[in-house]
């Protein structure tokens, strides 16, 4: 048992370009977060409530035998792989990617923004994405400062359903769930942990 492994904070999270290659390189000393944010194809989401959750969903399948009374074999055939979290800025930006709509579908003149929602057509693929959350790590070497942990989804799609409210008493906030889909090595993305000094 170790109490400085016990993690708490909160991750900053970044949308950028699809792809196993897409993240800046990691630089020395310096706090991914950082550099992440100098990146000019990666963008900062904001605040965010609830935190992010990022949870696996395997499912196997079984081979039963007569002799015995359970599964003789279990094997996997399945794997899923999502990340939800809650959008605290109501930016066109950020209902741009909930909605996962193009690029191209929000323009903006000197006084004002228009996102157009379009529906797109049959059959076709929906908009991937890159994702890089930066929170903290366990505690490293003799001192009380966090290590600094990063999660790189290589792509995400946003394919459930959302709902924004205009509410009297609340804040208009985005939920977002993205579905997280592999590269062709199979490989989701990954999770580093660093010391930083």
């Amino acid at each position: 048992m170790n109490k400085r492994n016990i993690i708490v904070g909160a991750a900053s999270v970044f949308i950028g370009p699809a792809g196993i290659d897409a993240a800046p390189a990691v630089s020395g000393a310096t706090s991914y977060r950082q550099t992440v944010e100098a990146a000019s194809d990666w963008r900062n989401v904001g605040y965010t409530q609830d935190g992010l959750e990022i949870s696996t969903d395997p499912s196997y399948g079984e081979v039963e035998v007569d002799q015995l009374l359970d599964a003789a074999v279990i094997f996997k055939d399945g794997m899923g792989l999502s990340i939800s979290t809650t959008f605290a800025e109501a930016t066109l930006e950020n209902l741009l990617v909930a909605w996962g709509q193009a690029a191209g579908t929000l323009t903006s003149s000197a006084n004002s923004s228009v996102l157009e929602i379009d529906g797109g057509a049959l059959g076709e693929a929906p908009i991937e994405r890159g994702l890089i959350a930066v929170g903290n790590a366990p505690r490293t070497g003799a001192g009380n400062n966090y290590g600094e942990r990063t999660y790189h989804a290589y792509r995400v799609l946003s394919v459930e359903s959302t709902a924004v409210s205009l509410a009297r008493a609340d804040a208009s906030t985005i939920p977002v769930t993205f579905r997280a889909l592999p590269e062709d090595n199979g490989k989701y993305g990954i999770v580093r942990d660093r010391a930083l000094t």
